[in-house]
């Protein structure tokens, strides 16, 4: 099975999964941790996570911002087998990857759908309007 660590600055992880989990229902798979917010150790949190975790178990780990402190503190788990770790990420691409039926997500199921996630980002502005036509964008 595949499992999925979520690790921002601030509330973004938990609420982002509590956004899931309207659209989606139970989203067991899917650990969030926020980081910064209280006086937990982030450090400590990520290390307990991955002390439970299976050594079988397919991990892709999550976080906001590239060169964040929250991604560097990822990165140094890579190393550990099954194990991807996309930044930047948006609720598109987290529902594409944790709706996903197969039991282990490939590098190019990832890369894909980072790609489809990164097409959903638009500036409504250059849709335009046309008064002929009232709600045909939706």
């Amino acid at each position: 099975m595949t499992k999925f660590l979520f690790v921002t600055h601030g509330h973004m992880a938990t609420g982002v999964k509590s956004t899931l989990e309207i659209i989606t229902g139970n989203c067991s798979k899917l650990t969030a941790i926020d980081a910064y917010v209280d006086s937990k150790n982030v450090v400590v949190a990520v290390k307990e996570y991955f002390d439970q975790l299976l050594d079988d178990e397919q991990l892709i780990m999550l976080s906001d911002i590239e060169n964040g402190s929250a991604n560097q503190l990822l990165y140094k788990y890579l190393s550990r087998p099954k194990t991807f770790l996309i930044t930047g990420v948006n609720l598109p691409l987290l529902l594409q990857i944790i709706l996903n039926d197969n039991p282990e997500l490939t590098e190019n199921d990832l890369k894909k759908a980072i790609e489809e996630a990164k097409n959903s980002i638009k500036l409504f502005k250059d849709y335009g309007t046309d008064d002929d036509d009232e709600g045909s964008f939706f």
